[in-house]
């Protein structure tokens, strides 16, 4: 019975990552608040998505075992290799009970051509529960100053250069939104 529970379960997975193959892009009125759930580095120590200060954070919360996810993983590496030093950060956030060592989860990316972003672990699901991600490969778009402006949920081609120039342009306009924000709130 037990294995039977556990072939249902791995198909059950894999129907649903089958089923996230188009990208939704989910921009937010208002930037919001991010709740403070930590993800840990392979040493155990705990970040906080508000901590991270780049122009454009993409967190990118993906499992090992979402096709559409490892698809995802060879086109992100080449696209932080085009937007590299242009504002534009990229982590990624794997399940930590899908890795035996900090190693494999290396060698891994490595293979897939994504050992160039730094990877996190979520420990039991916490983080992607709290954030109520319900659908992988989900990137989560986070401002300088910590707040959350949107998401994108399912596969898309990172390489594309016009998937590259709108997230440039879309960089800008979330950094010029926050500089206006700024300065309104500097005039009151």
């Amino acid at each position: 019975m037990n294995k039977i529970l556990k072939i249902f379960t791995v198909l059950w997975l894999l129907a649903a990552c089958i089923g996230t193959a188009e990208a939704k892009i989910n921009m937010f009125p208002q930037p919001r608040y991010i709740p403070q759930l930590s993800i840990y580095d392979d040493n155990g120590n705990a970040y906080k998505l508000t901590e991270f200060k780049s122009d454009l954070l993409m967190a990118v919360v993906w499992s090992r075992t979402c096709g559409p996810c490892l698809k995802d993983l060879k086109h992100l590496g080449r696209f932080v290799r085009k937007t590299m030093g242009k504002g534009i950060e990229v982590i990624l956030i794997s399940p930590d009970n899908e890795w035996k060592s900090a190693a494999e989860k290396r060698a891994f990316l490595k293979r897939l051509g994504a050992d160039n972003m730094v990877s996190y672990n979520d420990r039991k699901s916490n983080f992607r529960g709290g954030m109520a991600i319900a659908v992988t490969p989900t990137a989560i778009l986070v401002n300088k100053n910590g707040k959350e402006v949107g998401q994108i949920t399912g596969s898309i081609d990172w390489e594309d250069q016009d998937v590259v120039d709108y997230m440039m342009k879309l960089k800008k306009e979330i950094s010029e939104k926050l500089e206006q924000s700024e300065a309104a709130d500097q005039q009151d």
